[in-house]
C-alpha cells in the first residue's frame, strides 16, 4: 500500500457529548457513528482554547496559544510560525484547505498548497490594540447573544452561494454545503490522478456554530420532545464561580424559558445532523474514488457549546461542554471500535500528522502523536490536558488542567476551581474550598507553572489587547465597560471595534 493520505474535518462549536457514538439518546449522527466504529474515539479530548481563532492557530502550529500570542479573535499569527500544512507542503505532500481556518488579516493561506475560503477573519488594526478590549471589562453586555437564542429555529428555504460565510437569518447551512462541494471536487481530482502521491485535505465546516438556524427537515427531527434538557440551567446562576458569573452577565441572556430552550436545542441538534450529512458525503466520495482505505481521517471540533448547561450558552469557559471536543481518528492499520478515556488535546494534531507523514516534530511542540496511544496505549509524556483563555466575557485569564480525573482551573486575580470529573461529571460541586483538597490544589498549581507563568502571560495578553495602561494599570481591575466607552467618546482612546472588519485589498 502506498503512503497514506490525510483528511482532517473540523466542525465549529460541537458539544463533545452530542453524538450517537457517545450514547446520546436522540441525536442522529450515523456517519460519525460509523467512523467511530471503524476507528478510535476519545472521551476526554479538549480544545487548547475554547474560542475559534486561538484554538485553530494552536492546532495548526502545534503550540499552545500563549506560545504564539494567539489571545483572541483578531490576533494575527506570525507568518514565521511553522504550520503542519506548510511542513507537509515543503516535504512534497500537497495540502489543501477548504472552509474555515481563521487565519487573521492578509495571511489567509497558512502554508497550504491551495485554499478556498468563504468567511475571512480580519485582524485588529492597529495591533497590539491601543484601546482596551472592553468585552473583558466589568459591566460589558453583548445584546446580540440573547437574540440568537430568541431567534433560533427554522431557516428560510432558500439556496445561496454561502454569502460572506455568515448570515444571522440563515446561519451557515449554505457555507457548509459549498465547502463540502469543494472537498468533493478535490477528491474527484485526486481519484482521477494515476501517478499522484499522498496528499492532505483540511475541511473547515461551520455547523453547529450559532446562529441557531437550520432547514426545517432537520429541526423537525427534534422539536419539541427529542432533546435532553440542560443541567443546572439557571438564568441567573448565582452558584457559578465569580469569573464564570461575570461571563453569564456579559452574555445578557436574561430569562430563558423551557420553550425557548427546547427551540434552540432542537435547532442545534438539527445543525449537528446536517453536519453529519456533510461528513457522510465526504466519506462517500473517498470510497467512490477508492481512497478511503488508504486515508487517515480525523474528525474534531475547535471547541464545544454550553447549550444552556449551568445557565450558559456559547463557549469561553472551562466547563466540559465548552472546552471539550469530539475526536475520532480512523486510518489504515489502526484499531476499530476503540475508545480512549485518557485526556488529550488538539495541540497533539500536529505531531500526529507528522507521524503519519513520516516527518519529525520540532522539539518546541508540547503535543504528542495520538498514533502510539491508539496502537498500543503508550504515551511519552505525563497524562494531562491543558487549556487557556484570554478573550471576551472573562475579566481575568484562566488556565485549565485535567489530570487523574480532576479538573483544575486557575483564575488570575481570583480563586481557583476544582471538580472531580469521575464522581461529578456535570461539574456541580466545586471542591476548591474543601480543606481536604488543599494539597491537590498545590499539586495542580505546581504542574501549571511548569507549563506556563500564568501571571506573566496574563500581563502579555492584556497588554496586546489594550488592557494595560502606560503606567502599568490593569484596566480589568480598575475600569468598567461604560467608563471605557465614555473615554472613547471623549477621545482618550481611539474607537477601535471589539471585532475588526474585513477590508479587501
Amino acid at each position: 500500500m502506498s503512503q497514506p493520505n490525510i483528511v482532517v474535518i473540523c466542525s465549529d462549536q460541537h458539544h463533545p457529548l452530542i453524538t450517537g457514538y457517545r450514547g446520546h439518546p436522540y441525536i442522529k449522527t450515523p456517519h460519525l457513528d460509523q467512523l467511530a466504529a471503524e476507528g478510535t474515539h476519545f472521551t476526554s479530548a479538549y480544545s487548547n482554547c475554547p474560542v475559534c481563532t486561538p484554538s485553530r492557530m494552536s492546532f495548526i502550529t502545534g503550540k499552545y496559544p500563549h506560545q504564539i500570542d494567539s489571545w483572541f479573535l483578531g490576533c494575527p499569527l506570525d507568518r514565521n510560525e511553522m504550520t503542519w500544512s506548510r511542513k507537509l507542503h515543503e516535504a512534497g505532500m500537497p495540502s489543501a484547505m477548504f472552509g474555515k481556518m481563521d487565519f487573521c488579516g492578509p495571511y489567509q493561506d497558512g502554508g497550504f498548497t491551495e485554499h478556498k475560503i468563504i468567511k475571512k477573519r480580519p485582524a485588529f488594526r492597529p495591533y497590539p490594540r491601543t484601546t482596551p478590549l472592553y468585552a473583558r471589562l466589568e459591566g460589558h453586555v453583548r445584546q446580540d447573544k440573547r437574540m440568537h437564542i430568541v431567534n433560533a429555529g427554522i431557516r428560510e428555504d432558500v439556496v445561496t452561494d454561502g454569502d460572506t460565510g455568515y448570515n444571522k437569518d440563515l446561519g451557515f447551512y449554505d457555507h457548509d454545503r459549498v465547502v463540502t462541494e469543494w472537498a468533493i471536487d478535490y477528491l474527484q481530482h485526486k481519484g482521477a490522478e494515476k501517478e499522484g502521491g499522498p496528499w492532505a485535505m483540511y475541511v473547515g465546516l461551520m455547523f453547529p456554530h450559532w446562529p441557531y438556524k437550520v432547514p426545517q427537515q432537520y429541526y423537525d427531527m427534534y422539536y419539541p420532545n427529542n432533546i435532553v434538557m440542560p443541567h443546572d440551567a439557571y438564568f441567573p446562576n448565582d452558584a457559578l464561580h465569580p469569573q464564570v458569573r461575570n461571563m453569564q452577565n456579559a452574555l445578557g441572556l436574561g430569562t430563558i424559558t423551557e420553550p425557548m430552550l427546547r427551540n434552540v436545542i432542537a435547532a442545534y441538534y438539527g445543525m449537528i445532523t446536517a453536519l453529519d450529512d456533510n461528513v457522510g458525503k465526504i466519506i462517500a466520495e473517498l470510497k467512490a474514488q477508492g481512497l478511503y482505505d488508504n486515508t487517515y481521517i480525523v474528525y474534531m471540533s475547535d471547541h464545544g457549546e454550553n447549550l444552556g448547561e449551568h445557565g450558559l450558552f456559547y463557549k469561553q469557559c472551562s466547563y466540559e461542554a465548552s472546552v471539550g471536543v469530539p475526536l475520532i481518528v480512523k486510518g489504515p492499520g489502526l484499531p476499530s471500535g476503540q475508545r480512549i478515556d485518557g485526556p488529550v488535546t488538539l495541540v497533539d494534531l500536529y505531531p500526529t500528522l507528522m507521524d503519519i507523514a513520516g516527518l519529525e516534530t520540532e522539539p518546541d511542540r508540547p503535543g504528542t502523536s495520538w498514533l502510539p496511544l491508539i496502537k498500543n496505549g503508550s504515551r511519552n509524556r505525563e497524562e494531562y490536558a491543558f487549556s487557556e483563555y484570554h478573550g471576551n466575557f472573562f475579566k481575568q485569564d484562566w488556565y485549565m488542567l485535567v489530570k487523574d480525573g480532576f479538573k483544575y482551573t486557575h483564575y488570575v486575580n481570583d480563586r481557583p476551581s476544582l471538580f472531580n470529573l469521575q464522581e461529578d461529571p456535570q461539574e456541580m460541586r466545586d471542591l476548591a474550598a474543601d480543606p481536604q483538597y488543599a494539597d491537590t490544589l498545590k499539586q495542580f498549581e505546581a504542574l501549571l507553572r511548569t507549563i506556563v507563568d500564568p501571571e506573566a502571560v496574563s500581563l502579555r495578553a492584556k497588554a496586546d489587547l489594550g488592557l494595560i495602561g502606560k503606567d502599568g494599570q490593569d484596566y480589568t481591575l480598575t475600569m468598567t465597560d461604560p467608563q471605557c466607552k465614555e473615554l472613547i467618546r471623549q477621545g482618550v482612546f481611539q474607537d477601535e471595534a471589539e471585532f475588526p472588519k474585513w477590508e479587501d485589498g
